[in-house]
């Protein structure tokens, strides 16, 4: 396995997929693997602290067709040992771009198509029959993925082919990476594929982290005052709102909430946060650096993750750090059970209850997190690859 190539029709958004796929390169990279990361759409903040550390290509095309040309020309010019895509959508646009070409493929399915919210693959003729299973789930399946939509004739003829030709890639893929049983268990029922599970999240360094910035300085915090936490991208399925109104219903506590990130429902958690009598105990800290954020989790007393996922790299980050943390019921984690973590409904009164809980309840050991480390999950990827390579 010299030449490999990471494929994602697009590197946009600042979040957990992206930071899998940047570090799984450099993982390669540093086992003497030629690596090339392939694109449609590239934003360039989505490199995050890792822009001069990849090798990338973004392939400009101005339609789905000229899309599979343009990559079919890439993988006949790069001719890799194997193709490492991030969903099942990735696989198909490998699978037509690549026909007949013997190229093989591997792919991660860090969500299926139900956690997609403007995916309408999901409402193929194809996957009518297990639709309403998944659906009915996860609770935020059901409460961001409607029951059915309107689509105009050509459109529905146009998502029905798209799903046929996502289901014959994701089957002839090598091998299916996936992080939870929940997805192991939603690509089975859509696909008829068993993915293999494997976890971990982890910098090594975070084992042992020694904070370096005390944010009880920097936000002019006192020392008695609990500070809860959230940080991630501003996004309706991370769930904000739930995590900002549960708070307010406790202000009289001696508590203040930080919430750092930005995206595209920053104005709508203002709103919610300027219209209370308690607005001054919750600071939007904006972006938070790179070279920040471990400081930022090793500052909090309670990290807060509302969103509608069934696994969370903060979330790993803050319990390694010794931190409590409330998580939604939908998670798929092993760390669930451990005392430090408190499980919710992701609605107001059951954050609430989470909240102080947390507050009111000792702070335990940390638990042992050396097997979930970077590290040990890009070694399990990489044994996989050499594999699939073969």
């Amino acid at each position: 396995m010299r030449k490999v190539i990471f494929f994602t029709n697009g590197l946009v958004g600042i979040g957990g997929a992206e930071r899998v796929l940047l570090e799984a390169v450099q993982y390669f990279q540093k086992k003497d693997v030629k690596v090339k990361i392939l694109t449609f759409v590239l934003n360039k903040d989505a490199l995050m602290a890792y822009k001069d550390k990849v090798n990338i290509d973004e392939i400009v095309s101005n339609s789905y067709f000229k899309r599979i040309v343009n990559l079919r020309k890439k993988l006949l010019q790069l001719q890799p040992d194997l193709i490492i895509c991030q969903s099942s959508l990735d696989c198909m646009y490998v699978y037509l771009a690549g026909f007949g070409l013997n190229i093989p493929y591997i792919s991660y399915i860090h969500g299926s198509l139900f956690w997609l919210e403007n995916e309408y693959l999901k409402y193929a003729v194809i996957h009518k029959p297990v639709f309403t299973t998944i659906r009915n789930s996860v609770y935020g399946h059901k409460q961001f993925v409607p029951r059915k939509v309107v689509l105009p004739l050509q459109k529905r003829l146009f998502f029905d082919a798209a799903a046929i030709a996502d289901y014959l890639a994701v089957r002839k893929a090598k091998k299916l990476i996936v992080l939870t049983k929940q997805i192991q268990w939603e690509v089975q029922q859509l696909y008829g594929r068993k993915a293999v599970v494997v976890r971990g999240c982890l910098d090594k360094k975070l084992l042992n982290y020694k904070k370096k910035t005390d944010i009880r300085k920097k936000y002019k915090i006192a020392a008695k005052t609990k500070i809860i936490m959230s940080i991630g991208r501003l996004d309706p399925r991370k769930r904000i709102d739930i995590l900002v109104k549960a708070f307010l219903q406790l202000c009289e506590e001696n508590i203040v909430l930080l919430i750092g990130g930005r995206g595209p429902d920053k104005e709508r958690i203002e709103e919610i946060i300027q219209n209370s009598k308690h607005k001054d105990k919750i600071k939007m800290l904006g972006f938070v650096k790179d070279e920040e954020y471990f400081d930022h989790l090793a500052g909090c007393d309670i990290f807060a993750f509302p969103s509608w996922t069934t696994s969370g790299i903060p979330t790993y980050e803050a319990l390694a750090l010794g931190k409590k943390v409330i998580w939604t019921t939908e998670a798929e984690e092993p760390v669930l059970t451990h005392p430090n973590v408190y499980v919710a409904e992701p609605t107001v009164a059951a954050f609430v209850a989470a909240i102080n809980k947390a507050l009111n309840s000792s702070l335990h050991p940390k638990p042992d997190l050396r097997e979930h480390t970077w590290e040990k999950y890009f070694g399990k990827l990489f044994l996989i690859a050499e594999k699939a390579s073969r």
